[in-house]
C-alpha cells in the first residue's frame, strides 16, 4: 500500500457500522470465508481497520475492507475501528483495486470486471495505466478483461472453478462465442489437461483458417443454407397464423358440425405441415462445429 502512502492520511475512528454504507462501485460480488474471518476476529480482535471515506452525502463509504465489515457484523459488533480518509472517486476505486489484487480476495471475473470498469466504464485511465497501479503487467490487465467478455457459460464454469483460469485464457483467441462454450463444456467434462486444452484450440482454430479459405462454392451453400432456414422460418409464421385464424372460424361455427369438421381437418393438416417444417429446421440448423470438435478430439 506504499503507492497511496501520502493519500491515505487521515484519521482512525471507531464508527458505528450503522453509519457505514457500501461503494457504488463494489468489486466483490461475493464473501467467500466470510465464517471463518468474522471467527478469527472474535477471537483475536480485528487486527486491520477498514478504509472509509466520507463521500459527497457525507456518509462513511467503505473503500476497502469489505469482508472485514461484514465478518464484524455478523458478530454483533457495534461499531469498527475505521481509518477515515479523503479521496476522490477514482483513487478510492484504485486503493480497494490495490488492496484486493493484493489480498488476492478477488476472482478472476471480479478482477476483470474491476479492470474493465477502470478502462473502460470510467475512463480513468488505459491498460497499462491500472497495470503500473496494481504491480501487474499490462498483459495481465488484458486477458482479466477479456474473461469477462466470454459468453456468460465460460464465466460461470471459471467462477465455480470447474475449468482453470489457464483453460479460460486459452479459449480467447477462438473467434465464435458458441465454440468457446462448446470447448468450454468439453474441458469441464472431459477433464482435459492444459496441453489438450491448447491443442484442441489450435485445431479448432486450423478448421476456422480453412473454413474461412474455402471456395465461393462453399460460401454459396452457407448462404443458401442460411436463405432456406429464412424460408422455413416464415412459412412456420405463416402456417401458425392460419392455424390461429381458422381456429377463430371454428369458434363461430361450431353449431354447424359439418363445416366445423371440414376446418377441423384442414387445421390438422397446417399443424402437421408446421411439424414437418421444424423437424426439416432442425436437420439444416445442425451446426457443422459438433463434427469438427469431434474429429479434434479423436486426433
Amino acid at each position: 500500500m506504499s503507492y497511496y502512502s501520502n493519500e491515505l492520511a487521515g484519521s482512525v475512528e471507531d464508527i458505528s457500522l450503522s453509519e457505514i454504507v457500501l461503494p457504488a462501485s463494489l468489486l466483490r460480488s461475493t464473501l467467500n470465508g466470510v465464517e471463518e474471518l468474522a471467527e478469527s476476529i472474535k477471537n483475536v480482535g480485528l487486527l486491520q481497520p477498514i478504509i472509509v471515506r466520507l463521500n459527497d452525502a457525507h456518509c462513511f463509504e467503505i473503500v476497502a475492507g469489505y469482508r472485514r465489515f461484514n465478518a464484524c457484523k455478523k458478530i454483533g459488533w457495534r461499531k469498527i475501528t475505521c481509518h477515515v480518509v479523503e479521496l476522490d472517486d477514482k483513487t478510492a476505486f484504485e486503493v480497494s483495486l490495490v488492496e484486493n489484487v493484493q489480498r488476492q480476495t478477488l476472482n478472476p471475473i471480479e478482477e476483470g470486471q474491476a479492470f474493465r470498469n477502470y478502462v473502460n466504464k470510467f475512463g480513468w485511465g488505459g491498460v497499462s495505466d491500472l497495470a503500473e497501479k496494481i504491480s501487474k503487467s499490462p498483459g495481465y490487465v488484458s486477458k482479466r478483461i477479456r474473461l469477462v467478455e466470454l459468453p456468460d457459460c465460460v464465466i460461470d464454469l471459471l467462477s465455480r472453478c470447474e475449468i482453470s483460469i489457464s483453460a479460460a485464457e486459452e479459449l480467447l483467441p477462438v473467434s465464435s462465442r458458441d465454440e468457446q462454450t462448446k470447448i468450454a463444456i468439453v474441458i469441464r467434462n472431459k477433464k482435459l489437461s492444459l496441453r489438450k486444452v491448447r491443442k484442441l484450440v489450435k485445431n479448432i482454430n486450423i478448421i476456422a483458417d480453412s473454413d474461412s479459405m474455402s471456395s465461393s462454392h462453399d460460401h454459396n451453400a452457407l448462404y443458401t443454407k442460411d436463405r432456406i432456414l429464412k424460408s422455413i422460418d416464415k412459412s412456420i409464421i405463416t402456417l401458425r397464423i392460419a392455424v390461429k385464424k381458422l381456429g377463430s372460424i371454428m369458434e363461430g361455427v361450431e353449431d354447424d358440425w359439418i363445416f366445423y369438421g371440414i376446418l377441423l381437418y384442414q387445421r390438422n393438416i397446417l399443424i402437421s405441415q408446421i411439424d414437418q417444417l421444424i423437424k426439416q429446421k432442425r436437420k439444416y440448423k445442425k451446426p457443422y462445429f459438433d463434427r469438427h470438435l469431434r474429429e479434434c478430439l479423436s486426433c
